[in-house]
């Protein structure tokens, strides 16, 4: 088959995206084919356009066009929206591993809600800011614009300092703790969420892991925190991931 198009953030530090990094996962798990083609911020309407991917929600009332997407040419579709790409993936290429087994799609959105919901508020000072530094000139200002527009104020004010900080990285530890005592239900010493074989929300948190590494570092204050929780757990649930990270240069 001819290689899909897949379409990620560009930055100075490689992959970096939750919302595209999982979809990167989700591909070489299933082995399929694909080629990266890199996008700056401020081109991602037009190049949507221009391939005729949807739109995936709205901003200021206008249509809001965001990555991943990906353009499959054995099909001619063009995908956008994760879950999306998800579940088109599972059911174009059936006789690839399943990022949806049946039956689990319900716990899966269970624990991501949950984690999500925890994880969201006090995530966001802590890496929202950061972002800013690991983009491309090019897009820096449009980052800016869109961030400060969004969340009504400068990023250097999003910033969680000092004892916010403190308080922010321990709301984070706690919502981690939540989430592997959920990867434990399968067993603890089992790698993934459903057990032995990886699915789509391992994915989505192990997203939102290389996203705060790819931002932070490992010398910083989350992600040695991150390393700590449930005796390193969660480093292991990461490496254990690590197989689907595939050559993301290629």
């Amino acid at each position: 088959m001819a290689p899909i198009i897949f379409y990620d953030l560009t930055s100075k530090v490689g992959p970096w995206s939750p919302s595209t990094w999982r979809i990167r996962y989700a591909l070489n798990f299933k082995g399929l084919p694909f080629r990266t083609e890199w996008v700056e911020y401020p081109d991602i309407e037009a190049k949507c356009k221009e391939i005729g991917a949807e739109p995936t929600g709205t901003r200021d009332g206008k249509p809001l066009y965001t990555v991943p997407v990906i353009q499959d040419p054995s099909t001619g579709r063009v995908v956008s929206n994760g879950p999306k790409i998800a579940k088109y993936l599972d059911e174009t290429y059936p006789e690839t591993p399943k990022l949806f087994p049946s039956g689990t799609e319900a716990k899966q959105t269970d624990v991501l809600t949950q984690l999500i919901q925890a994880a969201g508020p006090s995530m966001r000072p802590l890496v929202v800011p950061s972002t800013f530094d690991i983009l491309d000139d090019v897009a820096k200002p449009y980052f800016r614009e869109t961030r400060e527009r969004m969340f009504g104020c400068k990023l250097e004010e999003i910033a969680a300092k000092g004892e916010a900080r403190e308080a922010s990285l321990e709301k984070l530890r706690g919502a981690f703790e939540v989430f592997v005592g959920r990867l434990d239900e399968s067993g603890k010493d089992t790698p993934y969420l459903l057990g032995e074989k990886a699915c789509y929300a391992d994915f989505v948190v192990g997203a939102n892991l290389q996203w705060l590494k790819a931002l932070l570092g490992e010398e910083s204050d989350l992600w040695q925190m991150t390393a700590r929780v449930a005796d390193g757990r969660l480093m292991k649930y990461l490496e254990d991931l690590a197989p689907y990270e595939g050559e993301w240069r290629a």
